[in-house]
């Protein structure tokens, strides 16, 4: 039997349904984040740019896919293909920039050029060293084995035989991209945001549907004002200094204000309804989303999609906030992760509120935020601790809701309506302790479709 073999045996193990418990090696495990970067980032459909990004012939944008580096090209014929930023030579990236606009990719290694569909065009010598007997046709660079768009986002999958992108995403995935779409004539604002964490990619994914950490994590950001803090604060079982001052957090909501909708593949959406987050804004915000109450937007989101305020989460890496932006969670090495951000604006806004709505943003999350940096600190932290001695063998707990959360089904998606919960991060490791058994595509669907309870 072999190592990596062992490690699936013990998944049920390492994720225990029933106790809502997760063992800590599942984020430090050197042979499980191996598992993961074939299993998962070789198969699923990864989400690489936004068309925005490269609108004219010959623009390019490199993006990851686990392991690998594409250069994301449109073609001259309007078309978009995804290459493999690695020379069919000896391997050096034929392109050195995150994005820009060429004629071709040449090797600085030994010169061998490209065209923008990856053929094979120039070989330095060709006729003195080669004899003219090298077949250019047949050493391209390498492509991704499917490339396709929905709304002006474009993914990719290495794997040939996975399903088309529309069933791969699922009504809750499209959902999820819909909530940016809406919003108006959306492109992405030049220039990613970049950071590294030393956290593994699954601290800052499951966190996407965190409603519990706020109150005292981003304390500092209610402090200035960067999230509206609410008359009502935590009891004398709450948040407390050592001294015993009540710190005047956010009090939780325990009502059912809240929506989770999971999905096949593992994609989720959770967190306090579209009502719940309006009512906590102030009153100059209203007009940012206007957009939400225009007739199409209605027929295109549906009545369950109009509800929607809470975190979307695109399995395995990407993320929505309310804000319109996207991020993603890039597994670098199994104990950093590189953190993307990319902030969309609406082209027919105003100078002035495309720079009132970047600010928001960037302070929001991403190097600059105000809430990401609070966030960063805890799961560079829990990181820390998955590698201590004894540390390592507490259980992380997944036990807020466990087995509360009722299933209904909703136009299509499966809803869970509950207080504040661990749901969607439940959902989220259920799902990735299948997708690590790397069953078929069949079973995989099967084996993650929502059930009656979680």
């Amino acid at each position: 039997m072999t190592a990596s073999r062992s490690v699936v045996d013990r998944l049920d193990e390492l994720v225990n349904v029933e106790t809502g418990e997760l063992d800590r090696r599942i984020f430090s495990d050197e042979e499980i984040f191996d598992l993961e970067m074939e299993h998962i980032f070789g198969r699923a459909w990864l989400f690489l740019c936004h068309e925005s990004q490269i609108p004219k012939r010959g623009d390019f944008f490199e993006a990851p896919m686990g392991r690998d580096n594409v250069l994301v090209v449109r073609q001259r014929d309007g078309g978009i293909k995804a290459l493999i930023n690695t020379c069919s030579h000896r391997g050096n990236a034929v392109c050195r920039a995150d994005e820009g606009n060429v004629k071709n990719f040449m090797c600085t290694y030994h010169g061998w050029t490209f065209d923008l569909a990856g053929e094979l065009v120039g070989v330095p010598g060709l006729k003195d060293f080669y004899h003219d007997e090298l077949d250019k046709s047949k050493h391209p660079l390498r492509r991704v084995a499917q490339l396709d768009t929905y709304q002006g986002f474009v993914f990719a999958t290495m794997d040939p035989e996975a399903p088309p992108l529309h069933e791969f995403l699922g009504r809750t995935g499209r959902l999820s991209l819909d909530l940016v779409a809406q919003r108006g004539d959306m492109e992405v604002v030049p220039g990613i945001q970049k950071f590294v964490l030393k956290t593994n990619w699954k601290f800052p994914a499951d966190n996407t549907f965190d409603f519990y950490h706020p109150q005292i994590t981003h304390i500092s950001a209610q402090a200035v004002g960067m999230v509206p803090s609410s008359p009502d604060t935590l009891d004398s079982g709450g948040a407390m200094t050592p001294e015993g001052k009540n710190l005047g957090v956010q009090r939780l909501r325990t009502d059912t204000d809240t929506i989770v909708l999971l999905a096949e593949y593992g994609h989720a959406i959770s967190g306090p309804s579209w009502s719940a987050v309006m009512s906590a804004l102030p009153p100059e915000y209203m007009s940012i989303f206007e957009w939400h109450d225009r007739p199409e937007t209605a027929a295109a989101l549906g009545p369950l999609g109009l509800q929607i305020g809470g975190h979307p989460h695109v399995f395995p890496n990407s993320w929505i906030t309310f804000d319109g932006q996207l991020s993603l969670r890039v597994p670098r090495t199994v104990d950093t992760t590189e953190i993307w951000w990319f902030s969309f604006r609406n082209r027919a806004d105003s100078a002035e509120a495309q720079k009132a709505h970047l600010g928001r943003q960037i302070h929001s999350f991403g190097p600059a935020g105000f809430l990401e940096q609070e966030d960063g600190e805890n799961w560079s932290q829990s990181m820390a601790q998955t590698r201590g001695g004894e540390a390592r063998n507490v259980p992380q707990l997944l036990k807020m809701g466990l087995g509360r959360g009722k299933i209904v089904q909703d136009d299509g998606l499966a809803k869970i309506e509950a207080p504040v919960n661990e749901h969607a991060q439940l959902w989220t490791y259920l799902v990735w302790k299948e997708w690590l058994k790397r069953p078929s595509w069949d079973e995989l669907r099967r084996n993650t479709k929502p059930g009656e309870s979680i």
